[in-house]
């Protein structure tokens, strides 16, 4: 309830900036919906837990510009985006996010490179109170134009979230290397490879539940009797938590190196409108105690106000 709370107040404040704001500086306001398909939902390492969802997106967002100087310019934005999943209904969640941008360009000219340092408050509200969380993002990055077709960007991104259960929390790193490849005036190719390295949350289901007392997700007097449970391919895993998004599920934490790789196209309709396909692909390294990949494609719709 507290979550919910807080996000009908981040709501209030988003709307209000919306308002208060726009006549005093140059700003932007967008829509986005679109359709996402998720191959892998519980980010599983075993055949028998992975499943798959369609989910539809929406959200909106606005964007501050202040001009610091002739070189850099200072970005403030807000966003609210809600996530609804058709078959695994917990997964479902409203997101909203508050990110202040410093961009700074030290030399003019066409392909002089820009840098910039962001720092990201998000307040996430799921179907699934366990996964609720809050926390920041930090990023530094750089970016460049090779010509007037393609473009280069490159970041480090720092992530650290605090969930209502210790599994979901988040603690990694991501580095991303980026090119946009510009075919025609009105279309827009994308490519983006990523390291990431730090924990995620997977789910397996229960396979040895003979001579054990289960542990309910909804039962509050039994969050603190985690038992260990061993899992059907012996990674060691430790104490498990029942998770309520998924039947006779159990959640635990990995720490893991995943290589990730993005391919998009972005079609512009108008100025203002555009259609942005993307597919998304991650895949953990050898080092991981537990292999696991997947992909989510996404078609999007996105308006400029």
């Amino acid at each position: 309830m507290q979550i919910i709370n807080q996000l009908r107040l981040l709501c209030l404040l988003f709307f209000i900036a919306s308002y208060s704001c726009g006549a005093a500086v140059p700003y932007s306001l967008n829509l986005n919906t679109g359709l996402l398909y998720d191959n892998n939902v519980a980010r599983a390492t075993l055949e028998q837990d992975i499943v798959n969802d369609t989910i539809i997106n929406f959200g909106i967002s606005a964007d501050y510009r202040f001009h610091h100087s002739h070189e850099s310019i200072i970005i403030l934005s807000s966003a609210i985006d809600a996530y609804q999943y058709q078959d695994f209904d917990k997964l479902s969640n409203i997101i909203a996010r508050f990110k202040a941008d410093y961009q700074i360009q030290p030399d003019h000219g066409f392909t002089a490179p820009w840098y910039h340092a962001s720092i990201e408050y998000s307040l996430v509200n799921y179907q699934s109170t366990l996964r609720d969380n809050n926390g920041l993002t930090f990023e530094i990055g750089m970016g460049k134009r090779i010509n007037d077709r393609i473009n280069f960007r490159s970041g480090l991104i720092y992530e650290s979230f605090e969930a209502e259960v210790d599994e979901f929390d988040i603690d990694n790193y991501r580095l991303y290397f980026s090119l946009d490849f510009k075919t025609h005036s009105h279309n827009t190719l994308y490519l983006t490879l990523g390291y990431n390295n730090g924990n995620v949350a997977t789910s397996t289901t229960d396979t040895t539940t003979s001579n054990k007392s289960r542990v309910t997700a909804n039962d509050k007097s039994a969050d603190a009797q985690l038992y260990s449970h061993h899992l059907p391919n012996e990674i060691p895993g430790g104490p498990l938590r029942a998770d309520d998004a998924f039947q006779n599920g159990f959640v635990y934490q990995l720490d893991t190196s995943a290589i990730t790789l993005q391919s998009g196209n972005n079609y512009a309709l108008s100025s203002h409108q555009s259609i942005d396909i993307s597919i998304f692909y991650y895949s953990t390294d050898d080092s991981t105690s537990a292999n696991y990949n997947g992909i989510i494609a996404q078609l999007s719709y996105l308006h400029r106000f």
